[in-house]
């Protein structure tokens, strides 16, 4: 299309030649295209991790005291006499089976196989110089210290405990102060066996073995 434009002048004069502007056509937009939106997923978090804890094992009675007279975990024996134990042995399972009568659980009996691993171990603590558990099957009491009758000295150390006991039952923590007693009168303790070793200086390393091991985590000895 184009705009005509007309123009009038006197008389006299040349007529001018009409004159066209063409009309400026409006200038052509080019759409800008969206822009596109790209949404991003959600993210779920990640879900927390659990976990399961894993069940407190059985643990058994082993305090070993480090003192001149320490006594440390037991081992069971059963019955009331042996006629192959020496006199020291048999006053040791005579006061086992006293403490034991005294809570109202039955004898232990010598056990001849407890007393020969029990012998072993106490050859290697008295040449290491120091009581520390074997960490066997057994139920383990530990003790040093001088004297003529090494078996009776320790079981009274071990039983000298039972003033610290309250007829609580055991955990992980409360038996260190009575444990060597609560394993003497142990009720499903039915053997026990004890060795001595002798160190360079003379002193006595005592090692009392039980079946079944006692201070069975949330139990009591009778």
């Amino acid at each position: 299309e184009y705009e005509y434009v007309t123009h009038y002048v006197t008389a006299g004069g040349n007529a001018p030649q009409a004159t066209y502007v063409p009309e400026q056509p409006a200038p052509v937009q080019e759409s800008q295209p969206a822009p596109v939106v790209v949404k991003k997923p959600k993210k779920n978090p990640a879900p927390q991790p659990t976990y399961v804890a894993a069940p407190e094992p059985e643990q058994k009675e082993e305090p070993a005291t480090t003192q001149e007279e320490a006594p440390a975990a037991t081992q069971p024996s059963s019955g009331s006499g042996s006629s192959n134990l020496d006199s020291d042995q048999q006053k040791a399972l005579d006061l086992h089976n006293e403490a034991r009568k005294a809570v109202g659980n039955g004898p232990l009996t010598w056990d001849d196989s407890l007393a020969s691993g029990a012998q072993e171990w106490a050859d290697h603590l008295a040449q290491i110089g120091t009581l520390e558990h074997s960490q066997g099957e057994d139920g383990e009491n530990l003790y040093m210290g001088s004297g003529s009758n090494p078996f009776a000295s320790a079981v009274e150390a071990f039983l000298s405990e039972k003033s610290q006991y309250n007829g609580e039952a055991i955990s992980g923590s409360n038996y260190m102060s009575f444990g060597h007693y609560t394993q003497c009168v142990w009720k499903s303790t039915t053997k026990v066996g004890m060795a001595v070793a002798k160190d360079s200086s003379g002193a006595s390393w005592v090692v009392a073995r039980y079946q079944k091991p006692g201070n069975m985590i949330g139990d009591k000895p009778y």
